[in-house]
């Protein structure tokens, strides 16, 4: 297993000229005072940092007049890294390979080598995969102690160049599900359906203007010459002639018909009338003129003998019978004859557009060549766009069959969620809303008190993971600070504290908290201990004096650059 673990750190101020030389071993290593402010936190953001990762320091601490330099243990070779603000130096087995002010590069293709690991994400504004900063290997190691206890991997700053649902996705390269090919075939297929979704656009736009000039094309009649041209137009110019005249003829009947309804409509009225105002009391037949008491209608019985000798019938209720059967016969007459005449005066719209007498022959040669060559040329876009389309998703279709081949995401998370929430429930701090909501790339959040609790479960639960499936991937030092104020309970710190000495799988923890004495009895492990009592004396001149010419000559280095 590979693995890399730190064995010191010096740490000085090269304008005060105080230093700090401290040891670690493999394993447990406690960092403890029985007070704050004696520089618990600053000595172990400082191992991190010192390797390039962006930790947030109290304000008394000025960072920029400090030098790091920590040696650490990786894959079996000794390293040291050596930093200035932004400059650094690495060694490896006491040789210089290394000196460069370009973290998210030079130091991180180092590191590349060195740990034979590392995490490839897109970038948030080129979407390019590319080598991460090495924070991001870094990054579920470190629990800051106002950063960490506050939210899941949040312990470091200036990680906002990738977008935070890939930020989390980094979490798949410890545990073997990603690596560089991975994530590489997972943008390209990303990218070919980007490509996919503008050609579908395309082919929308091309489908729209070929079936635009498809209704053009389809009013002009096919020539190679204008000669012929000139002969096709003579078809159409008879075909005029001939539906005008079916026009007329057909307009005519619809008039004719027309009337003819029009009359049998009155005659029908007049039988209707006449029949209510016999019906009424005071109708007297020997009056020649009668109103209807109703509605006012006048008529004459003269006119009422006329309609009735017209359809030879005598009663009333038989005749309106009789008439309105003329009535609707006449009428569906009427209405084939207007849906001819509409289909014809259709017929002849379409044709005048294929013969239009203002037009030169020439000019509608012209157009109608333009327009099939324009045809034609749409239509190679298309065929072009669907093979381009069916040409990408074939290769989309490799990459998920190459992925498939790939270690189970499922079984990988299943087995996370199953490790968290006994990591819970072992804290006490098991609630029945977590049920279903344990997601590596999501994670879970509580409040008060039992917010550490939940978060040091996930760090745990991840590491569990890892060791359960065997990860190749390196194992880095878990750096601890214990949270400044989150805790109320002795026996809440202890839990903690149990649960943290129980991490076996990896190849070191460092630890700060204070008052460590009151659970050291609990601890059945071993471990280094450093207790720090002096407040705000972290650094010493001593210390400087006696790392004077090491801490030279590597100022002397990082400044040339």
């Amino acid at each position: 297993m590979n693995e890399m673990y730190f064995e010191s750190i010096l740490i000085a101020d090269i304008y005060k000229h105080t230093a700090r030389f401290q040891n670690f071993e493999r394993g447990m290593n406690i960092i403890t005072s029985t007070d704050n402010h004696v520089g618990k936190s600053s000595l172990i953001k400082s191992l991190y940092y010192a390797l390039g990762a962006e930790v947030e320091y109290d304000t008394v601490w000025d960072v920029n007049t400090k030098l790091f330099v920590v040696n650490f243990i990786a894959c079996g070779k000794r390293y040291i890294v050596a930093r200035f603000q932004k400059n650094f130096i690495v060694f490896e087995e006491g040789k210089l390979i290394l000196l460069t002010n370009n973290v998210s590069r030079d130091l991180a293709e180092a590191y590349e080598k060195i740990f034979s690991f590392s995490i490839y994400l897109p970038n948030k504004s080129t979407k390019k995969t590319e080598l991460a900063s090495p924070v991001f290997s870094f990054m579920p190691y470190y629990i800051d102690q106002d950063r960490g206890w506050n939210g899941l991997y949040n312990s470091f700053l200036k990680l906002d160049q990738y977008k935070k649902d890939d930020r989390e996705k980094s979490l798949y390269f410890h545990l073997n599900i990603y690596d560089k090919h991975r994530v590489e075939r997972l943008a390209e297929k990303d990218r070919l359906q980007g490509e996919i979704d503008v050609l579908k656009e395309k082919e929308e736009k091309l489908k729209i203007t070929i079936d635009s000039l498809s209704q053009e094309v389809q009013h002009l009649i096919p020539a190679d010459t204008i000669t012929e041209l000139e002969t096709n137009l003579k078809i159409p110019k008879e075909k005029i002639s001939i539906l005008v005249a079916q026009i007329g003829e057909v307009r005519n009947k619809v008039q004719e018909l027309e009337t003819i309804l029009q009359q049998h409509e009155y005659q029908l009225n007049i039988v209707k009338e006449y029949h209510k105002i016999k019906q009424n009391s005071n109708f007297q037949r020997n009056v020649a003129l009668q109103e209807c008491p109703r509605c006012g209608y006048v008529f004459e019985d003269e006119l009422y003998d006329m309609v009735r000798s017209n359809y030879n019938v005598n009663n009333e209720d038989y005749m309106c019978q009789q008439i309105q059967l003329i009535i609707n016969s006449i009428t569906e007459e009427l209405n084939t004859y207007k849906e001819k005449y509409v289909s014809l005066m259709d017929e002849l719209g379409k044709t005048e557009k294929v013969f239009d007498g203002s037009q030169d022959s020439y000019d509608v040669y012209v157009k109608q060549r333009g327009l099939e060559k324009s045809m034609r040329n749409f239509t190679s876009q298309l065929n072009r766009n669907m093979e381009e389309q069916l040409k990408r998703n074939e290769e989309i279709k490799k990459i998920k069959k190459e992925l498939r081949k790939l270690p189970n995401k499922k079984e990988v998370e299943s087995k996370y969620v199953e490790l968290v929430r006994f990591n819970i429930m072992k804290l006490g701090a098991w609630d029945s809303s977590y049920e279903g909501n344990i997601k590596l790339t999501k994670p879970i959040k509580a409040q008060g008190t039992l917010e550490s609790k939940i978060i040091l479960a996930q760090y745990v639960g991840l590491f569990q993971t890892m060791e359960y499936f065997k990860s190749k991937a390196i194992r880095f030092p878990f750096i601890v600070d214990s949270p400044r104020a989150k805790e109320a309970s002795y026996i809440s710190s202890k839990e903690i504290i149990k649960m943290i000495f129980e991490i076996n799988s990896l190849p070191q923890i460092i630890l700060a908290t204070v008052d460590f004495q009151d659970y050291e009895n609990d601890v059945k492990c071993k471990f280094c201990k450093t207790v720090l009592t002096e407040q705000k004396r972290l650094l010493n001149t001593e210390t400087y004096d006696k790392y004077r010419k090491t801490i030279e000559d590597f100022i002397e280095l990082l400044k040339s650059l």
